[in-house]
């Protein structure tokens, strides 16, 4: 069975406690947590030296935005440290610096064993996990900019394909909308080739061109 490296910062210990606790239930897994880590000096000076395979982050470490420098910190020092993300809302500032920070495993701080251990599996494997409580606001943000048409080739899309194609207009590439609907990039891939052959388009760049048409016929 192989094991994990796991920093935990919160700076409640008895959450830091109870968090331990969960990541000790699974069977079939093994963290190993570093020890009672109280400060954002030693945080970092762990982060940089141990490189963990994970780091469970307080969103608001300290009650203000510590968290999320930490989170910073760690993308620019331990590249390859899976950040997940604790908090019990998602605000809009919270979901843009997370988005651009490109972090995938954010969980509700009230969150089961069940859940937790849902959220590592996912990790290990490279995969997205968003607790369920947050998904509507993390996809709610800018999420439909085409309105609703009555093109027919438009209306043979699946919910999906619509929200892929709503992404698309938005600019973004496959990675982001990749990580924004929890999918793989080659999944996304499949999707968009799905969508143009629906919509009889190809060519360069052929799905944003037909949401920028859209936009300025139906705006």
């Amino acid at each position: 069975m192989k094991e994990y490296s796991v920093v935990v910062a919160y700076d409640d210990p008895l959450k830091r406690l109870g968090i331990k606790a969960m990541l000790e239930a699974p069977k079939d897994m093994k963290f190993n947590l570093y020890e009672d880590i109280s400060n954002l000096e030693n945080l970092r000076k762990v982060i940089v030296d141990s490189q963990p395979d994970f780091i469970v982050i307080d969103a608001t470490l300290n009650s203000n935005d510590s968290g999320i420098e930490l989170a910073k910190y760690t993308k620019l020092h331990a590249s390859r440290t899976k950040i997940v993300i604790m908090a019990f809302t998602l605000e809009k500032w919270l979901i843009k610096e997370l988005k651009d920070l490109e972090v995938k495993w954010i969980l509700y701080k009230a969150d089961t064993v069940e859940n937790l251990t849902k959220c590592a599996g996912r990790a290990i494997q490279n995969k997205p996990y968003i607790s369920k409580i947050f998904r509507e606001s993390w996809w709610k943000e800018k999420s439909n900019p085409i309105p609703k048409v009555s093109d027919k080739s438009y209306q043979q899309l699946s919910k999906t394909e619509i929200k892929i194609l709503n992404q698309v207009a938005l600019g973004k590439t496959n990675r982001e909308i990749a990580l924004d609907l929890f999918k793989s990039e080659k999944t996304i891939k499949n999707h968009r080739q799905n969508i143009c052959k629906k919509l009889q388009i190809a060519g360069s760049n052929a799905l944003f061109k037909y949401t920028m048409k859209l936009k300025d016929v139906y705006h």
